[in-house]
């Protein structure tokens, strides 16, 4: 086909106006970086307040669906009309009291001895470098070793020990600067909070008018891949917001334990604290709070410093076999690379929070991937292990890989992309025989 034959098809002509027009978006974009990113951090600041309700709502959207649907399953199949009406605004409050109480017990019990702990850790931590470098004097002296090799070996502790307090004095200066920080943003809080309030109360009816939308405005096919989409990534945020805030929940309540009642260490609190807080990392959460927990003791005893490590490792054993798998499973269906790369680049770009939020969206790019992928091979009609033998013309072997034709039989339901489909469909995506599409398939799951 010769270029004139193109300006007489409609189809190739859209293709060459699409690949145009990316280009010279691609090109704007890479040479206005910083005026973009400085428009989309003002864009952010702006709709922050919107951002925090979104956030706000998929917690505590955790608790409603628990109280709708587990709490109050038995009047909700008696099918009360007077239920009906006030279910929602039972939930919403009781969701709302549960999360204040939990908030309160932290704030009451959590927060003072966290604090008490941090404080005798910053106060006794001159005596703990002290006596830490006396028994490593001991220890070096124990294996023969010179005083002229411990004299090229000494440390400047003095110095160590300034350093070490002005860094904890910069830490409480720190401290000072989040907790003003947090007293500004009252004030998107409580905007986030209407905001969240709006959408818990209706979520239903918003959601079916951004889909009455998108069939308005956007072919059937791409319509309904975006809400295939949305659902994928409602299912996996919610089940890792789920899953990792009770693995947190689980992890405090275990640490606390191992060290108040069996080892009878110091710091519990602080120390369970941290554990809690870095489990919300997969996979290398547990390991940087073992380390930190192991220098706080370290600076008290080494000792329990090993004695901590092993208790700890015992029960990283135990949890990941026997606990994980039942609070959390396969919620995230990540591999271990794509989370140590989404918490690699997602943590460089956005800290802590992008840690958090990369986690669960490179979750969701893999399973589209992945879809995709056995999407494709079925088609071409070539198999995991004909495409991993390089061999994807020969022939097929008798025993074929069960776990592949299990996936691709589960991606039946799943639309095929456009472009593998130019010659059974029109121009606008829909379906060339007249039929509705998607229309009359099974809705997919709400966002929220």
């Amino acid at each position: 086909m010769n270029w004139r034959d193109w300006i007489g098809d409609g189809k190739a002509t859209k293709r060459i106006l699409f690949y145009i027009t990316y280009t010279a978006v691609l090109v704007f974009a890479l040479f206005n970086l910083r005026e973009i990113g400085s428009a989309i951090g003002s864009l952010i600041g702006i709709l922050y307040p919107f951002l925090m309700g979104i956030s706000i709502a998929f917690v505590v959207n955790v608790l409603l669906k628990f109280y709708e649907e587990r709490v109050f399953a038995f009047l909700n199949r008696r099918g009360f009309s007077w239920w009906e009406k006030c279910r929602r605004g039972v939930c919403v409050v009781l969701s709302f009291l549960t999360l204040i109480l939990i908030l309160a017990a932290i704030v009451v019990y959590v927060v003072p001895e966290f604090v008490s702990s941090l404080m005798v850790l910053v106060d006794n931590a001159p005596l703990y470098f002290e006596r830490l470098s006396g028994e490593v004097t001991r220890l070096l002296g124990e294996f023969n070793i010179t005083q002229e090799q411990l004299s090229s070996l000494t440390i400047d502790w003095s110095s160590l020990i300034t350093k070490a307090t002005e860094l904890t004095s910069g830490v409480m200066d720190s401290v000072v600067v989040v907790t003003t920080s947090i007293a500004n943003g009252i004030f998107i809080l409580a905007m986030g909070f209407i905001f969240c309030m709006y959408l818990l109360f209706g979520k239903e009816r918003l959601i079916g008018n951004v889909k009455r939308m998108l069939y308005a405005y956007l072919p059937r096919r791409a319509a309904h891949r975006i809400i295939e989409v949305g659902a994928l990534s409602n299912r996996i945020f919610s089940n890792f917001v789920r899953g990792q805030l009770t693995e947190a929940c689980i992890w405090f309540g275990m640490i606390y334990i191992l060290l108040t009642f069996i080892l009878r260490l110091p710091y519990a609190v602080l120390i369970s604290c941290i554990v809690a807080l870095c489990s919300l990392i997969p996979i290398i959460g547990p390991y940087i709070s073992m380390f930190t927990a192991g220098f706080i003791l370290l600076l008290v005893n080494p000792w329990y410093t090993l004695t901590y490590i092993i208790a700890f490792l015992i029960l990283q054993q135990i949890e990941g076999n026997l606990i994980y798998p039942r609070v959390v499973g396969t919620s995230v269906g990540l591999p271990g690379i794509w989370v140590l790369l989404a918490i690699i680049v997602c943590g460089s770009l956005l800290g802590i929070p992008g840690i958090l939020l990369g986690i669960p969206t490179f979750s969701v790019v893999y399973t589209l991937l992945r879809q995709s992928t056995a999407r494709r091979l079925k088609k071409r009609h070539i198999t995991s292990a004909q495409a991993i033998a390089n061999n994807p013309s020969g022939l097929r072997d008798v025993e074929e890989d069960t776990e592949d034709l299990e996936e691709l039989e589960i991606l039946d339901g799943f639309e095929p992309d456009p472009e593998d489909e130019d010659d059974e469909n029109g121009e606008d995506g829909s379906p060339a025989d007249g039929t509705d599409g998607p229309d009359g398939e099974d809705e997919p799951q709400a966002y929220l």
